[in-house]
């Protein structure tokens, strides 16, 4: 399952800078003050995703979009919270930042930046009339459309063991938010002998052109 959203308040985001000098650094003054939403975080294998949702918020300084900013505030119980820093995916009077970080790639950037992540899995064979949905967890029923006519490749990872198999998916006709972090994502198409393939339980890694979906490989 999805991890489940904390609700938060008095949280404060602040533009990420990279001190490396000696001395006092730079003030630094919050862009958004004493907001409330939702912050999650949920792993995958190697991966660590971050999410943070706002409400309705009036902004000091207008937020770029996928600039770095980090928050700090409350959980509903009021244990204070830090972020890591994040990007900023969505500017508007309700703001979203999330960041993906695969270990030992630090510098990872694969959520909502546009860019590709480098393939490190190998191809088994090319999908078309690829559609991706994610499925209501038990015991609800039913199913939201993410991708339609869309193409794409069954893939494999090229080292771990287990090895993890998944599916990455370009083009197509997209409904709603992809996010990083999506579980129970079922993505169905044809192979190249017309016949149809399923594959289930999986998790979005990457958003981006193309999205990356990923599942362990069960021997």
């Amino acid at each position: 399952m999805q991890a489940i959203p904390v609700k938060v308040k008095n949280v404060n985001v602040y533009p990420y800078v990279d001190w490396s000098g000696g001395g006092i650094g730079p003030v630094i003054l919050p862009v958004i003050e004493g907001a409330s939403g939702t912050y999650a975080v949920d792993t995958l294998i190697i991966s660590v995703f971050y999410n943070l949702d706002l409400d309705s918020v009036s902004q000091s300084a207008k937020l770029g979009m996928h600039q770095r900013y980090v928050a700090m505030g409350e959980t509903e119980d009021e244990p204070p919270f830090t972020t890591p820093w994040m990007y900023c995916t969505n500017t508007s009077d309700q703001p979203q930042f999330g960041r993906t970080i695969t270990m030992n790639k630090p510098e990872s950037e694969a959520i909502n930046m546009g860019t590709t992540v480098e393939p490190a899995y190998i191809t088994l064979g090319p999908l078309t009339d690829v559609t991706v949905s994610q499925l209501f967890p038990p015991p609800a029923i039913g199913e939201i459309m993410l991708i339609e006519n869309g193409s794409g490749n069954v893939i494999a990872t090229k080292t771990g063991t287990p090895h993890e198999m998944g599916i990455e998916v370009t083009g197509g006709k997209r409904f709603g938010t992809l996010r990083a972090g999506m579980k129970n994502i079922m993505i169905t198409g044809k192979n190249k002998e017309g016949k149809t393939f399923t594959m289930g339980n999986l998790t979005c890694l990457s958003p981006n052109e193309p999205a990356l979906f990923l599942q362990e490989f069960r021997f």
